[in-house]
């Protein structure tokens, strides 16, 4: 890969931008393999959408991830790519086994099964005013 993701080489650059993704996009949750129900019902009401269809808005399926097989080599072999319990929370580290990529607007690794507030549907763009 030419010009893999500044948050794969630099571990911080990818801890302050994972920072700055919980605090002002509410990244989470911190653990996707629990329940945390209070981060999805946060997400319904954000969102105005029904529990389930909030649970399936995940970084895995937003417009701003990439997880194409050089992305994930990249952070595989980058010293930002993983963030570890000795670097970040314990409950925030990377969790072996879940899929990771890279969210392009927030720079970070991030488990597919995570989300934030800037979550985007894959190919829906806003469509430009038509003049009539």
């Amino acid at each position: 890969m030419d010009n893999p993701p500044v948050a794969a080489l630099y571990k911080e650059v990818n801890l302050t931008n994972h920072l700055q993704a919980i605090k002002f996009a509410n990244l989470g949750p911190a653990d996707p393999r629990q329940p945390e129900v209070d981060f999805w019902t946060d997400k319904m009401i954000r969102w105005k959408v029904q529990e389930g269809e909030a649970r399936s808005r995940l970084c895995m399926n937003c417009e701003e991830y990439d997880d194409s097989p050089e992305v994930v080599s990249a952070f595989k072999s980058g010293e930002g790519g993983t963030l570890l319990a000795s670097d970040v929370d314990p409950t925030w580290a990377d969790i072996p086994g879940l899929p990771t990529g890279n969210c392009l607007r927030w720079s970070i690794s991030c488990a597919s099964l995570r989300t934030c507030d800037d979550w985007e549907p894959i190919g829906e763009e806003e469509m430009p005013e038509m003049d009539e």
